[in-house]
């Protein structure tokens, strides 16, 4: 079973590859380039860690002995057509008949556009790839939204988890997934990792 310090280290590592990989500027065009000139782009960086907070559950995932992690990434959902969906995070846990699916969001404020979008796209994963071929499990679905422990200081975003919940697709944070993976990395620790490495992309 994995540890929070191991994960810390897993995550570090990671991080420290994104940091040093191929950095993307600000170009002449856009307002952040007219009032700063070439910038590191923050926008390359944030779509970088949400692959980061993705691998970093696939790791809990690989070290907990009792769960298995299944193929992720971009599949075809749908033979017929060639069709393919990118699944974020699945695995199952053979001794309780359960496959899991979680579609994982840095940023939980959806437009009105993507949260529908979002809800559609898990509903055809299961119904389309999970359920076909696991018929003798059990399905449990949701979001994770990393970017936050728990939804207590949460003032937006409120209205899109209850929209995902009266769906039936749960929202989950840090807090409720690491119970259900069986780790332990309290709020206080969590949070101060992260501002490590805030403080490592801004050196």
């Amino acid at each position: 079973m994995a540890t929070a310090k191991q994960i810390e280290h897993f995550t570090m590592d990671l991080c420290e590859k994104i940091k040093n990989e191929r950095v993307t500027f600000s170009k002449p065009g856009s307002i952040k380039h007219l009032l700063f000139g070439s910038e590191p782009s923050e926008q390359s960086l944030y779509i970088k860690m949400g692959k980061v907070g993705e691998e970093m559950i696939k790791q809990i995932i690989r070290q907990n002995p009792k769960l298995e992690l299944l193929t992720c990434g971009p599949q075809c959902i749908d033979q017929p057509t060639g069709k393919n969906k990118d699944l974020d995070l699945v695995w199952k846990d053979d001794i309780n008949k359960m496959i899991y699916y979680r579609e994982a969001k840095g940023n939980l404020e959806l437009d009105s556009e993507k949260l529908p979008a979002t809800i559609d796209k898990i509903n055809e994963i299961i119904s389309k790839k999970i359920s076909p071929d696991y018929p003798d499990y059990n399905i449990d679905i949701g979001v994770f939204n990393w970017s936050i422990y728990n939804r207590t200081p949460l003032k937006k975003g409120l209205s899109h988890i209850k929209k995902c919940e009266e769906k039936g697709i749960k929202v989950e944070h840090p807090e409720d997934l690491f119970k259900l993976l069986e780790l332990d990395w309290s709020e206080e620790d969590y949070y101060a990792f992260f501002r490590k490495l805030g403080k490592l992309f801004r050196e």
